[in-house]
């Protein structure tokens, strides 16, 4: 995904920790992507949201998340 400027925007570092877990655990759900990380129930459930919409964790259920494909891609490309 780009921003208006075309330069492609790189993953906030709590997205990158919420991408992490997700690849190391596989399907996560919400609470316990909060308790792993220490987050509050507000920002996991605004980032994990914002991942969804870019396609890069898909919800699997009501509240629980995997990261996608692409998700490892950007992983690997932020390095």
């Amino acid at each position: 995904m780009a921003q208006a400027s075309g330069v492609p925007d790189r993953l906030r570092p709590i997205d990158e920790r919420i991408l992490r877990l997700l690849d190391a655990e596989g399907i996560q759900v919400r609470i316990d992507i909060e308790r792993r990380l220490s987050l509050s129930n507000c920002v996991t459930a605004t980032r994990c949201r914002s991942l969804v919409e870019r396609d890069l964790v898909r919800n699997s259920n009501w509240c629980c998340y995997q990261i996608t494909e692409e998700g490892r891609r950007r992983l690997r490309a932020d390095r």
